[in-house]
């Protein structure tokens, strides 16, 4: 988990580089914005990878080739039994997660403000429930 939570704040202080233009809402500089999003997204799979790992779904050894797509995860995340009621929540968070930072603020340009930190806050939220379950 410490790698996960190293790479959400990385990309913190890259966004913080990005700069906001306050009276449109929106992060400015296109390159610290998708470096960022890409990184916090990958916080996200490293935060997923340690839940797969608890589970037993994956081991240390194939955990790299098991781990190629992202169909993968979703399709292990339907797998994962031990956490109960955030089972919903995770797999939810982590959609939300693959669309705003994977797709629209790496891949998109995606500028708006609120959108990108709200990206931040699932994969925060995501770190949180692997957290608790995990007893880390």
């Amino acid at each position: 988990m410490e790698l996960a939570k190293r790479y959400l704040q990385n990309a913190r202080e890259t966004l913080k580089k990005a700069g906001v233009d306050r009276r449109r809402g929106a992060y400015i500089d296109l390159k610290y914005i998708s470096e960022a999003s890409g990184t916090a997204y990958l916080a996200a799979l490293e935060a997923l990878k340690t839940l797969f790992l608890w589970e037993g779904l994956i081991t240390p050894k194939n955990a790299n080739s098991k781990l190629r797509k992202v169909e993968a995860y979703t399709s292990l995340l339907k797998k994962v039994m031990r956490i109960g009621k955030d089972n919903d929540l995770i797999k939810g968070l982590f959609k939300d997660v693959y669309d705003i930072l994977h797709i629209s603020g790496y891949y998109r340009e995606l500028q708006d403000k609120k959108s990108i930190d709200s990206g931040f806050e699932k994969v925060e939220k995501i770190i949180r429930i692997v957290e608790k379950h995990i007893g880390a």
